[in-house]
């Protein structure tokens, strides 16, 4: 895999253009793991629900979100609102490699036995998830980008017939780079497409043995520019991607596409990135776009 450095930086009145690839591939996620980052729900017939003997602990589908003063929050009961894939678009001109977060249902779905809350003996606790990556004609070298990782380790106590809701990364930003790479977007090109499949496998401890859940599969069309290719506001449709961003001070107004706020940037939502010149005259992108509307200030 090779780097490119396609979308050459420069400023010109109202207009700039992003960077290339010019990160290390190895830069760490560095959020993500948080309840409070997670993705709209989703529930598919099939595919979403396990059907074989490993049920007691399981994956049930991927949760809604819910906002508001509080934040992000992941429901620990099951929404009616569902996703059947996603979408990330690793190209942004912010040299950001976003990750895909996926907030999930998790149940225990063994009956009582009786016990005391300290003393049930049917009680689960998740201490994690192995989440298995594949993709068509994509090799994930071990050291930069795992295909089979492990995530962050926690402790969500289940009792019996009892939800609750968790999100994690899926495709990390270690990923997002190696996929970039491997996609190798050029010049004028229009975007291009990956379909990633993503193998969840929750994992924790019943009584004094480990216990898993089936595994749940989620695709996500991994992308180069797919979520900055669909402007309709008149003003903003000439930086439909490939075509250059807009700079920040042309801006005015709120962003009409600022992407989920809660939502990794990139993830399954149009985003609107702008450019701005810093302190010491290097040019540079903010996602979502931040309107300055000529102010002397950058975002």
């Amino acid at each position: 895999m090779t780097k490119h450095s396609n979308r050459q930086q420069m400023m010109f009145p109202g207009r700039v253009t992003a960077n290339g690839l010019g990160r290390r591939l190895g830069r760490r996620l560095a959020f993500g793991t948080a309840v409070g980052l997670i993705a709209v729900g989703s529930l598919s017939c099939g595919s979403w629900k396990a059907d074989d003997a490993l049920t007691a602990l399981q994956i049930v589908q991927v949760q809604s979100i819910t906002g508001g003063d509080s934040g992000c929050v992941v429901s620990g009961t099951a929404s009616t609102t569902f996703r059947t894939e996603g979408t990330l678009d690793v190209y942004l001109p912010d040299n950001s490699y976003p990750p895909y977060v996926l907030p999930m249902l998790i149940a225990n779905n063994l009956d009582t036995v009786g016990g005391s809350k300290s003393t049930e003996m049917n009680n689960i606790t998740l201490t994690h998830f192995t989440v298995t990556l594949s993709a068509p004609g994509m090799t994930w070298p071990d050291d930069v980008c795992p295909a089979t990782f492990d995530t962050e380790q926690i402790t969500i106590s289940l009792a019996p017939n009892a939800t609750a809701g968790y999100a994690t990364s899926i495709i990390r930003s270690q990923h997002s780079a190696c996929l970039l790479a491997a996609l190798n977007p050029q010049p004028n090109q229009p975007p291009q497409h990956v379909l990633v499949t993503a193998k969840i496998v929750a994992k924790g401890r019943h009584g004094g043995t480990t216990i898993e859940s089936a595994p749940f599969v989620f695709e996500v069309d991994v992308c180069t520019g797919c979520l900055q290719d669909g402007y309709t506001d008149p003003q903003l449709v000439i930086y439909r991607y490939p075509a250059g961003y807009p700079a920040c001070d042309a801006l005015t107004g709120d962003n009409p596409y600022p992407g989920d706020p809660c939502l990794a940037p990139g993830q399954d939502a149009p985003i609107l990135c702008c450019g701005y010149v810093d302190a010491v005259g290097s040019a540079r992108a903010v996602c979502p776009a931040v309107p300055t509307g000529g102010k002397a200030k950058s975002p």
